[in-house]
Parts: structure tokens; C-alpha cells; sequence
């Protein structure tokens, strides 16, 4: 039996579903599109970076002796990176040591004046007898001036002696190259057996990393919905979020692109977090 197609009129209403179906699907798409943008247009981009960075140099010159850390490793503040030759200062010390050490200076001085009182004290017992003559008090008199005088003399001198002593002990103290922060070694500029110049001073670089500084440069309209201490919630390379405090905000707005620097503190006690990774910031 021969089947009649359907009329138009039977097939208008899947036709109206399916357009509203297309509608509606257009609809939702733009609409996250628009969200989509609007979201990203309150996230910034930026990058994490060590709280402090140094190239850590000796103002002595010469060679390494000794290179007591490798990149990597975690160093406290006063600890030991490395210490150069100082097989010199150390003889400079022991030597100042035996000079300070000496009294066989002030000792004859503090004989010779301790002669010239008994002396002049037996002229005065004299000179009331009337046995003494007048020349021979004024010469006793200066004899004790000048023994006076030598005394003081060895007194400074010793003084002296030991300053000299605590110059040596600087001096071979700044044969040791410390950090000065907790931190760790990122990179080794030279080993042993390498010669530190006044040009070329570097031995390793160091990054404080207990704590992380994330930069954004925002736009200086967008100033006011920042303050100093205030948070954030920092979103990671990773995916992760993590807090961070206003720490320092920028003075001067660049002229080019309008914006101005800011930066977040980060804590990162564990050293989880690594510097150099993107971020991004949302407010």
C-alpha cells in the first residue's frame, strides 16, 4: 500500500524545535564568551620571583681554597660558601699576636720611672738637710718626666699592638666568604683553584626563598583596589591558589603602557613554591 508523504504542516513544529534548540545553543555560547572575557579582563598576569637575590662577591682578591656548597643546597645565614687562601693572614695574625703580647717594653719603662721617684724622693729628703743642690733637683725632676713619658709611651704602644692584632683577625676573617641570609645556592660563578679578581668578584648566587614576591604591573586607574597589606588569592602555573599581602607598591606609572608595578608577599615556609613561574591575580 502506497504511503503519502507527510504535509508540510505535520513536519512545522519539529522544524521550530530544532531552530529554538540552535537558538539556544548560540545564546549560551556567547554568553560564556562574555564571561569568559570579562573574567580575564580582572585577571593579571604576572610572575613570582625570590624575596631577596644576591651575587655574593669578596672584596679580597684571590684564589678559592675551598668551595664548601653546590647549587641547590640550603644554606643558614653566616654559613660558609667558600674561603679563599689565607695561608698570609694567618702568619700576619700569629705575628701581631706576639707583638701585642710583648711587655718587656712597658715593663723596663715602668722600672726606669719607678728608680727615678726613689731617686728624686732621696733628693727631697737631701735638699731638707740642705745636701742637695738646686741643679740636682731640677735634673731629678726632669729624669722623672722623662720616665713618666716612656711609660706612656710603651702604654700606647701596646695599645697600638692590639689594634694591629684585631686588623689581622678582620683581614683573615674576610678570607671566608658567608651568606648573609637562610637561603639557597642557585647557581656556583667559580670553584676551587679559580682566582677572584676586583673584576670578576662573583662566587655563587643566592636567593632568599622562605618568602616570594609576585609582580603585576595593573593599570594606574585600578590603583584604588589595592593597599598596602591588604590580601589576594593568587592563582598558580599549576592551578593552585595561594595568599598573598600587598608588600610594596610602585611609585611611579610607566608612561608607555600606563600601568604600575605592585607586588604581593608570599610565604613559603616549606620552599614548595618555586620562583620564576607565572601566576595570575583576579579582583
Amino acid at each position: 500500500m502506497k504511503r503519502n508523504p507527510p504535509s508540510a504542516i505535520q513536519s512545522q513544529p519539529q522544524f521550530y524545535r530544532i531552530f529554538a534548540m540552535a537558538v539556544t545553543t548560540l545564546f549560551l555560547s556567547l554568553m560564556s564568551t562574555v564571561v569568559a572575557q570579562t573574567d580575564s579582563m580582572d585577571a593579571i598576569d604576572g610572575f613570582i620571583a625570590p624575596y631577596r637575590s644576591i651575587e655574593l662577591s669578596s672584596d679580597e682578591a684571590g684564589a678559592i681554597a675551598e668551595l664548601i656548597v653546590e647549587e641547590g643546597d640550603v644554606i643558614k645565614a653566616g654559613g660558609t660558601v667558600a674561603r679563599l687562601d689565607d695561608r698570609v693572614q694567618e702568619l700576619q695574625v700569629e705575628i701581631a699576636e706576639e707583638l701585642a703580647q710583648t711587655t718587656s717594653q712597658l715593663i723596663a719603662a715602668n722600672q726606669l720611672l719607678e728608680k727615678r721617684k726613689e731617686i728624686s724622693r732621696r733628693l727631697d729628703d737631701l735638699k731638707k738637710r740642705g745636701h742637695a743642690s738646686q741643679s740636682e733637683i731640677i735634673r731629678a725632676e726632669m729624669e722623672l718626666s722623662i720616665a713618666q713619658a716612656k711609660v706612656l709611651a710603651a702604654k700606647e704602644e701596646k695599645a697600638v699592638r692590639e689594634i694591629e692584632l684585631r686588623r689581622a683577625e678582620v683581614q683573615l676573617d674576610r678570607r671566608t666568604i658567608s651568606s648573609p641570609f637562610d637561603g639557597i645556592v642557585a647557581k656556583i660563578h667559580r670553584r676551587e683553584g679559580e682566582f677572584l679578581s676586583p673584576l670578576h668578584p662573583e662566587v655563587a648566587t643566592i636567593i632568599q626563598v622562605n618568602k616570594l614576591l609576585a609582580s603585576f604591573a595593573i593599570m594606574s586607574d585600578q590603583l584604588s583596589e589595592f593597599e598596602i597589606d591588604k590580601e589576594y588569592t593568587i592563582r598558580l602555573e599549576n592551578g593552585s591558589l595561594v595568599k598573598g599581602t600587598v608588600y610594596r607598591i610602585g611609585v611611579e606609572t610607566d608612561s608607555q603602557s600606563g600601568t604600575v608595578d605592585i607586588k604581593l608577599l608570599i610565604q613559603n615556609p616549606t620552599l614548595k613554591l618555586r620562583s620564576g613561574e607565572s601566576c595570575s591575580l583576579s579582583f
